[in-house]
């Protein structure tokens, strides 16, 4: 199983959240919010073992001061570095603060993966904002995908909720088709007009499933298999927003078949960012190391068990 949308953060944030909330007011949003937990690497990496989940795709939390987001990025990129084939990491930024792109050419440098999750209403700029078009071309020179945070447009309100959805994301697709993008929280909506000719031909498009189960019933699933598009739907938990077995128990209530689920769980993320984990394993070989990996169970053994023990 492969989880691509983990939160991690250094130690000295998670234990001085109250000094980091005063510095960025999107992150002070979310760090004061009801419910909400921060927690480092080393944390996920032995929630991963508990619950049997082979690989993450992890990043910290975007500030719009660069030098934080540095030391954030040098951390991520750390513990990947000491987990490879276990942990791919993104890099973290406003792309319109001063030194930004700069920072993105050094995460790439530092072996990241990508930039993610990305926060366009969290820090003001919009998916045409000249960094952020910026950063997009860096992206797709390097080959890498970003991860972006878009939202639903309807509904009830919760603190990160914003004005980028799925118009603003089905805009940059067809003005950006060469980008890799993930659309988190299930794109916004944009998925669910897969019926549409045009977002059907999006190429290079995928949405994650991150506080799925705060947003839309199990169900949800199950239209977007009708559709067509939950080929395009990998697993991103937000974590530590919500678990693992969550997601598992929605997906399984959506009435989807073992080889459907597996695909939302494994392959369709295997797809955008399996080539990274690979790499990462065969730098660390090259390196002469051995670090041992645990053996995770398969997603059908771990459903066909009743979940999680």
């Amino acid at each position: 199983m492969m989880d691509c949308h983990c939160h991690i953060l250094p130690r000295e944030f998670v234990t001085n959240l109250e000094k980091f909330s005063r510095l960025d007011a999107y992150f002070g949003l979310l760090a004061t919010t009801k419910g909400s937990r921060f927690v480092t690497g080393e944390d996920l990496l032995r929630d991963m073992a508990a619950y049997h989940v082979d690989r993450a795709v992890v990043f910290g939390f975007a500030f719009r001061d660069t030098g934080i987001c540095r030391d954030i990025n040098d951390y991520v990129a750390g513990i990947c570095r000491e987990n490879p084939g276990k942990l791919v990491g993104l890099g973290v930024l406003d792309p319109e603060s001063p030194g930004a792109l700069e920072e993105a050419e050094r995460c790439l440098e530092l072996g990241l993966s990508g930039f993610g999750e990305l926060f366009p209403d969290g820090h003001g700029y919009s998916l045409d904002s000249y960094g952020f078009l910026k950063l997009a071309g860096i992206a797709k020179d390097a080959g890498v995908p970003l991860l972006i945070h878009v939202n639903e447009q309807v509904g009830h309100e919760y603190p990160g909720k914003g004005l980028q959805g799925p118009r603003e994301a089905y805009r940059f697709c067809v003005r950006n088709p060469d980008v890799k993008v993930v659309f988190a929280h299930l794109g916004g909506g944009l998925p669910f007009f897969y019926y549409m000719p045009e977002v059907r031909a999006l190429e290079n498009v995928y949405y994650d499933t991150a506080a799925q189960p705060f947003l839309y019933v199990p169900g949800v699933y199950r239209g977007l298999k009708e559709s067509g598009a939950l080929s395009r739907v990998i697993l991103g938990t937000d974590y530590p927003l919500l678990g693992w077995e969550r997601y598992l128990r929605d997906l399984s209530k959506a009435g989807l078949s073992f080889d459907d689920i597996d695909g939302v769980i494994s392959r369709h993320g295997e797809e955008v960012f399996g080539e990274f984990f690979e790499t990462s394993r065969e730098g660390n070989r090259k390196a002469g190391q051995n670090t041992v990996l645990g053996e995770g169970k398969g997603s059908t053994e771990i459903l066909e068990q009743g979940g999680f023990e």
